[in-house]
């Protein structure tokens, strides 16, 4: 195959999202969204609350790992805002 065509299917694959590597790199996405949003509260500017990028994550883990991760991302968030009051 040729890289253009390797690229299609690769590409077609993740937005298939059949596979658990695409599960995955859907999953690390929604990881990578909510660590920013983590980020964003921990700088104390924000004034808003973010839990919106929380609650459209929840229930919807592709992975084991993914979800895992994201129970660690929330615990770390709680731990946090409970430090700050």
């Amino acid at each position: 195959l040729s890289f253009v065509e390797r690229f299609f299917h690769l590409a077609l694959e993740n937005k298939k999202g059949t596979t658990e590597e695409a599960k995955l790199v859907k999953d690390l996405d929604k990881l990578e969204m909510i660590l920013q949003a983590q980020e964003y509260e921990e700088d104390g500017d924000n004034g808003k609350s973010l839990d919106g990028f929380f609650d459209s994550t929840r229930g919807k883990w592709r992975t084991e790992m993914g979800r895992q991760w994201a129970e660690e991302i929330e615990a770390r968030r709680k731990v946090g805002t409970k430090e700050d009051k």
